[in-house]
């Protein structure tokens, strides 16, 4: 199974080749793809790296502080999406947090360059090989192995990168953004949806129920029809939440039986046909 590694600058560059070179000790029977050079110097991707990606199961790329905004990072994040499930794109975040990125980025699950975190990234991996896995027992165990080796290389790349002290992301940034996502959050949950809505829909549908239920022979399908509009009904109830002015309504909607009934007789009563 093929694993392509995106990177830009020389720091990311470092620290693709240290996880390209670590992965088939833990998982044999992956084999990951380096580009050699720095695309971004490039115009285009050459016909081999197209190739490469098509034939890939998993992205990495590698996220550092100085290609944090790269324009060939986004590129190449976006084309990874394309290609694959964004449960299979993941980003690795040295030096950095989740919440220094932006954009594109923070579409995907990251995985911060930690031991706990980067078992997670492994099984996610693992999983990917089907019926070829490892079994938890034994992932478990070569990781354990294997991740002093990659964890003693990668600080070793980290520590000889001078890196400001300063902040990505300053505080008011960082509030602003929760801010708008807060808004967004309660614009959707509540705006699509009123009261008086849920009410005279549950109304219509119980007396047009009531009335074909009255009748014989075909009116037995139309309630067969009524029927395949419970489940979304009763998604926009919970949607709604409780309310005393339709819980008499809701508690009359989910008794109806969809039968056919008779005047004379108010049990219910099948209709065959």
């Amino acid at each position: 199974m093929k694993i392509f590694i995106s990177w830009s600058g020389s720091h990311s560059k470092k620290l693709g080749e240290a996880i390209r070179d670590w992965l088939p000790g833990v998982l044999q029977l992956v084999t990951p793809y380096f580009t050699p050079a720095d695309i971004e110097k490039g115009t285009r991707w050459s016909t081999d790296i197209a190739k490469e990606l098509e034939e890939s199961s998993v992205g990495i790329i590698c996220i550092t502080r100085e290609n944090l905004h790269s324009d060939w990072i986004n590129f190449e994040a976006g084309a990874l999406s394309k290609r694959l499930q964004k449960s299979v794109v993941c980003p690795i975040l040295f030096g950095i947090t989740n919440t220094d990125l932006t954009g594109p980025l923070k579409q995907f699950q990251t995985t911060e360059f930690d031991k706990a975190d980067f078992h997670k990234l492994i099984g996610v991996i693992n999983n990917q090989l089907a019926e070829s896995k490892l079994p938890p027992k034994t992932l478990d165990n070569v990781f354990e192995k294997w991740w002093p080796d990659l964890q003693s290389k990668i600080e070793e790349i980290l520590n000889s990168v001078d890196l400001p002290v300063q902040p990505i992301r300053s505080d008011r940034e960082l509030l602003e953004e929760i801010l708008t996502i807060s808004r967004a959050n309660i614009k959707s949950s509540t705006a699509p949806i009123s009261l008086e809505a849920i009410k005279e829909l549950l109304i219509a549908f119980i007396d047009l129920h009531n009335q074909q239920a009255k009748e014989h022979g075909g009116y037995q399908s139309t309630l067969d029809e009524m029927k395949k509009m419970v489940r979304p009904i009763n998604h926009i109830i919970k949607r709604v939440g409780p309310s005393n002015e339709i819980t008499s309504l809701v508690n009359e909607f989910q008794k109806l039986s969809y039968m056919v009934r008779s005047d004379d007789d108010q049990d219910d009563v099948e209709i065959p046909f």
